[in-house]
């Protein structure tokens, strides 16, 4: 990664820098940086504190957008709610044409109004530019996959592919659509897109075995069940990750391949202590946009 980056994952409304060769929180209101952080500040500050759940897309940067959605993760309703975000760039395919580029697969769910696809390609019209890419940032995110398929025929979906394709939601997902619009996304993302958003499918991990989660047909989880699941999560099947860098800014999105981490202080959810607290970077201290 070139200079100074800052951290952000797709779930958090807060991010980090280095310090002294350490990763620390930062929440995203902070008006100026900590005492003793290092590292280069963008020329044009990332306006986090436009965002909400309000089913509308908020400019972080010129030509860089974010827009919210509540989610229960893997829809299980006694997780907390979270931000599930999804980004998106104003960026030049190969062919010298613009198009607005989708980083990010949120669902509607139960808990929103309205359907992220819907919102994506009203907001695009908007701009007068076509979605022609959709990015799935992760092994584990693919329980919305279909919703965004069957919304945009004319759109290609690139996934990280160790996981996605093996597992029954994105293998059905593959059969349904086929694999000329559901394409592994390259190692190291797009050639023509370096120095505007750059991708990197991060591989080698590890995770338990897929898990039916409700939104796919299965039941909700109960705490007596706690116990049985916990001795199914075991990291024994391949996992991959996609980071994004924003050289402009200098921020980096961050994935699920890192531990969630919550800044000292804070009242970290149950579930999320059921989780563990260990190394990693991703933080919130402000439920109600976590």
């Amino acid at each position: 990664v070139r200079g100074a980056a800052t951290w952000q994952h797709p779930s958090t409304s807060c991010r980090t820098r280095r310090l002294l060769g350490s990763t620390v929180t930062e929440m995203s209101c902070f008006s100026s940086e900590p005492e003793g952080m290092t590292g280069e500040t963008p020329k044009t500050p990332l306006k986090w504190q436009q965002e909400a759940f309000n089913n509308k897309f908020v400019e972080l940067y010129p030509n860089f957008w974010s827009i919210s959605y509540k989610h229960h993760p893997g829809s299980q309703k006694m997780m907390p709610i979270i931000n599930n975000k999804q980004y998106a760039f104003r960026v030049k395919g190969a062919d010298g044409t613009e198009e607005l580029l989708l980083f990010g697969v949120p669902g509607k769910g139960t808990l929103n109004d309205q359907e992220p696809a819907k919102i994506a390609m009203a907001f695009a019209d908007s701009l007068g530019l076509p979605i022609k890419r959709l990015i799935c940032q992760g092994g584990m995110h693919m329980l919305y996959l279909n919703d965004w398929l069957e919304q945009m025929p004319s759109v290609t979906l690139y996934i990280p592919g160790d996981r996605i394709p093996f597992v029954p939601t994105g293998k059905a997902a593959v059969v349904k659509f086929g694999r000329g619009r559901i394409v592994d996304l390259p190692k190291h993302g797009f050639p023509e897109l370096q120095g505007t958003i750059e991708f990197l499918h991060f591989q080698g991990l590890k995770i338990h075995a897929d898990i039916p989660q409700p939104s796919e047909g299965a039941k909700q989880l109960t705490i007596w069940a706690l116990p049985a699941l916990a001795s199914k999560v075991k990291p024994v099947d391949p996992h991959d990750e996609v980071f994004a860098f924003h050289p402009a800014s200098g921020l980096m999105i961050g994935a699920d391949c890192v531990a969630w981490h919550f800044a000292k202080g804070t009242k970290v959810p149950f579930m999320f202590r059921m989780a563990g607290n260990k190394a990693g970077f991703l933080c919130c201290n402000d439920a109600s946009v976590m």
